[in-house]
């Protein structure tokens, strides 16, 4: 019954964390995607959300691009393990036309 229970709390935080993975792509890539934006803004952007909303997120890694016509941020790491030995990858990628200047 215990065993249940962790598995039910453990798969509901991976589920969070996930939303809040994609959440804080998508904030860095409002940063990375505009006019004078800079890929190094848009991983402080998704950092700083992550460092108030996603502190379960263990070993994150965010690396973002940006072409003349597409921007984007991955996010990715695990979930805190409630279940010992039991790890969760979280990977969300998040991409948008890059802002530009047409004649």
């Amino acid at each position: 019954m215990v065993m249940l229970l962790l598995v039910v709390v453990q798969f509901a935080l991976y589920f969070h964390l996930r939303a809040v993975a994609h959440t804080a792509a998508r904030h860095g890539l409002d940063n990375v995607r505009v006019l004078d934006g800079s890929t190094e803004a848009g991983v402080a952007a998704t950092n700083d959300f992550l460092d108030q909303s996603g502190t379960s997120l263990e070993r994150r890694d965010v690396q973002a691009t940006r072409t003349a016509t597409l921007s984007s941020v991955q996010v990715s790491g695990t979930v805190v393990s409630v279940i010992p030995g039991l790890r969760l990858p979280v990977q969300v990628t998040v991409d948008a036309p890059t802002e530009r200047v047409t004649p």
